[in-house]
């Protein structure tokens, strides 16, 4: 019955509870809220988006790897490359100039359609919108595309001079990103698309145009590692060889931009907002532990009178335990309804706006929950519970005279007497509040490194762009399938070019004779163990300032289970005009970034991994250059051939100040600062809203801790307060004399964080983006500290409003009330 009548008595206190700590429960409400929502907003879109595209490979069957032929295979050829252990399919195609009419809001656009029969049976498309073309005047276009271009299902458009109407909107699963050619470094949803047509059509088309002849295969053991599948297309590419196929090109699933960058990207962006969150429960661990702490000193005599009325201290844990447990779980079911519903499809158009996916559907992820919404909640509970615990050792006598832990009565420091009063009094403030200012400052510190992340994002973008075109080491860097001479006489390339045309005619039977004969007499002179020559002519001088080296991919173990590093090796010469590297007598020389972001060291040794063929190498490392951003090797070209046991004089790559002409069939891809500059375009483009995002949150969440931690200093001075106004100071002078302080400290604090934060920033950055290829150092500019801290200061001046607000309420009863 006592217990009964006990716990009835601490029920009625919530709602006086409630309503006299308003400000600090409503913080403490908005804040998880806040985090809560934006954080499951995004990680649930992205956790979804992710199980989309993991389960693709099986629901639209794409392909593990394509090849592409100068003129179709017959019959035997695709036989003999089935035999190796897959099945091939038809993935021809056409690049067709089409043309979007001009219509009263929008203006006539040009693009390229890559044109595709409808497909039935690998590389399945996913309609959005409309059906399949089955009509001789249909066309179905590209999601994303379609969006950018202003095009939906029943608008009409001219392709190669004829007039389609689109009777669907799709995405294609080996185009989740609209990559013209796979070694483009950026997208392109502008000016190009791919479509389906019916099979008439296609035919219709391919009378006046030229097919790209593109094979898909898909192996008959779908878990085979990437090494064994490797194993298996150097087969198929001897396989067609055998049977007189020139094979153009040959791309490896795991190498198709098209099908693997919007999950390495959702990857990156994920670790990013997993940090963030990270960073958010840290700032709200230290808030619990403050709002606790203050809580305990406030309810001192309250707590202490109840334990001497014979309350337990089981029941006057519940007691205060039950308010903050019930906000923070008021807040994360507001915060989850939020998240997954309002902030869900905002995050989730991040991606769909840029990758041309399958239709979103939500998905569960019990990881996502945890981490946003379980591990804050429990931090609440856990973190009020040990407080209270901590304190409720003290006995009813030790609350009744706030005596929680301090070791006596503290002294007064004995300040000059030149100060004026009010300047000493301000003094005694700051030091008898000292150990909550110092709290305050940790708490400032906290609070910004949020808005300095949001602002240094993108900044840091830029400056990896930038520091990716310094790198280059010319104007032009050209990589090749296979070795490619430039030099050679106009006999030579005579010869190199009669050879690929007979290869390029798929039957001979339709060139003229004499034109054959002389065709076969010049392939005649090659030389089979020379290095082809480049049938595109070049100026000598253009040539002569071209250099030649080599490069090649290796593989890294990082620190931890974060995965490994990838790695380009390059082989260079000794004294290269282009690398200012010393490779001399064999030396390693390892870029900064990678030595930066694995910790390598000079004179160690390391292994490297080659993941197409499981060899392992071991590389000493004699001197660590380059910029920070530099992910690579560099050797001699002699050891670089010795180590991957080529030809002594093999090379893949030119560097060169001018535009050099390649045969576009040697071609794997060419590299300019243009291409450099694209990549931070992308970046800007794909993170900008959602960064703008990011710092309005941030500038929220900024304006409740700075409440919460500024509300305790005033909290704790509510009966000096009412002192003051017994003495007669009126309320704008009792602002004077308490928030000056505040405001210095807040300031100072403001100031002296930023070398902290950014010193926590850059290591946090370090460990957020581990596990992504790449280094990508924290770049904060002069004008993010300095909107830092004007922000900070904006923020406070309207915490410090409402904090005037609240001393106007402060009662003259308070002084009067007994302490002791």
């Amino acid at each position: 019955m006592v217990g009964v009548f006990t716990m009835g008595t601490l029920l009625r206190r919530f709602p006086r509870d409630l309503r006299n700590n308003l400000g600090k429960y409503l913080g403490i409400f908005l804040l998880l809220v806040v985090s809560i929502a934006l954080v499951a907003g995004f990680l649930s879109a992205a956790s979804s988006i992710s199980k989309i595209i993991e389960d693709m490979p099986d629901k639209y069957t794409i392909e593990d790897g394509q090849f592409s032929t100068s003129f179709k295979a017959n019959d035997k050829a695709i036989d003999a490359v089935e035999e190796l252990g897959c099945t091939v399919y038809e993935s021809f195609n056409m690049d067709l100039p089409a043309v979007k009419s001009k219509s009263d809001s929008s203006e006539e656009t040009d693009f390229t359609l890559r044109t595709y029969n409808n497909r039935t049976e690998v590389n399945l498309a996913a309609y959005c919108e409309g059906n399949q073309p089955s009509a001789s005047d249909e066309i179905a276009v590209d999601r994303v595309f379609a969006s950018n271009a202003g095009i939906s299902v029943g608008d009409t458009i001219e392709v190669a001079g004829k007039t389609m109407t689109v009777s669907g909107i799709m995405t294609m699963p080996d185009y989740q990103a609209l990559f013209e050619k796979n070694s483009d470094f950026v997208f392109n949803a502008l000016t190009f698309t791919v479509a389906e047509v019916s099979p008439e059509v296609f035919d219709d088309f391919a009378q006046d145009n030229s097919v790209t002849y593109t094979y898909s295969f898909v192996t008959d053991n779908h878990s085979m590692a990437l090494s064994d599948r490797v194993d298996m297309e150097k087969d198929i590419v001897a396989a067609l060889s055998d049977n007189n196929v020139a094979i153009s090109s040959l791309i490896d699933s795991s190498n198709n931009q098209g099908i693997g960058y919007p999950a390495d990207d959702i990857e990156g962006d994920s670790s990013m907002w997993e940090t963030l969150m990270f960073l958010l429960i840290i700032i709200m661990a230290f808030v619990f532990v403050v709002l606790t702490s203050a809580t305990i000193e406030e309810e001192s005599s309250v707590i202490g009178t109840l334990m001497s009325m014979g309350f337990k201290k089981g029941e006057i844990l519940l007691h205060y335990m039950a308010l903050p447990t019930f906000v923070g779980l008021l807040g994360a079911v507001f915060g989850n309804v939020l998240g997954y519903t309002l902030m869900a499809d905002p995050m989730k158009d991040l991606y769909y706006n840029s990758y041309s996916l399958p239709p979103y559907a939500a998905t569960w992820d019990w990881y996502v929950f945890i981490i946003t919404t379980v591990v804050p909640v429990v931090l609440l509970i856990v973190i009020t519970f040990i407080g209270l615990l901590r304190k409720l050792r003290f006995s009813p006598l030790q609350f009744l005279r706030h005596e929680l832990g301090r070791g006596g009565t503290r002294r007064g420091v004995k300040l000059p007497s030149f100060l004026g009063f009010s300047s000493r009094f301000r003094i005694r403030v700051f030091l008898r509040n000292l150990p909550h200012f110092a709290t305050l400052f940790v708490g400032v510190g906290f609070a910004s490194m949020l808005l300095l992340f949001g602002l240094s994002v993108m900044p840091t973008m830029d400056n990896y762009a930038n520091s990716l075109k310094n790198t280059m080491v010319a104007q032009y860097q050209y990589t090749l399938k296979s070795p490619l001479e430039l030099n050679g006489t106009d006999d030579q390339r005579d010869a190199y070019a009669a050879a690929e045309k007979l290869t390029e005619t798929e039957d001979l039977s339709d060139l003229p004779l004499a034109e054959l004969m002389d065709l076969m007499s010049k392939a005649s002179t090659i030389d089979e163990d020379a290095t082809p020559i480049n049938t595109l002519p070049n100026d000598q001088g253009v040539i002569d300032q071209a250099e030649k080296y080599a490069v090649y991919s290796l593989k890294i173990d990082r620190p931890g289970d974060a995965g490994q590093e990838e790695v380009t090796v390059y082989g260079i010469e000794d004294d290269s005009r282009y690398f200012n590297k010393d490779v001399s007598n064999g030396k390693t020389v390892v870029g900064f970034g990678l030595a930066d972001k694995l910790g390598l060291d000079t004179g160690e040794t390391y292994k490297f991994f080659d993941e197409y063929t499981d060899k392992t190498y071991q590389l000493t490392v004699d001197d660590i250059e380059g910029e920070e951003t530099a992910m690579c090797v560099w050797l001699s070209l002699d050891s670089f051939n010795e180590m991957f046991d080529n030809d002594s004089d093999y090379f893949n790559a030119y560097a060169s100040n001018k535009p050099l002409d390649i045969e576009g069939a040697y071609l794997a891809s060419e590299l300019t600062p243009a291409d450099m500059d694209k990549i931070g375009n992308q970046m800007t483009n794909s993170m900008g809203d959602m960064m703008n995002m990011l710092v309005a949150v941030s500038v929220m969440i900024y304006l409740i801790l700075m409440y919460l931690l500024t509300k305790t200093v005033i909290d704790r001075s509510a009966r000096s307060i009412s002192y003051m106004k017994v003495f007669g100071y009126r309320n704008g002078e009792i602002d004077r004399l308490y928030l000056t302080p505040i405001t210095v400290t807040v300031v100072v604090s403001l100031v002296a964080t930023i070398p902290i934060l950014i010193a926590a920033l850059t290591a946090l950055f370090k460990s957020m983006l581990m596990d992504m290829n790449g280094n990508i150092p924290i770049y904060v500019p002069l004008s993010a500290m300095a909107t830092v801290v004007i922000v900070g200061f904006l923020v406070y001046l309207v915490v410090a409003f409402l904090h005037a607000r609240s001393i106007k309420k402060v009662p003259l009863s308070l002084a009067l009330k007994v302490q002791e």
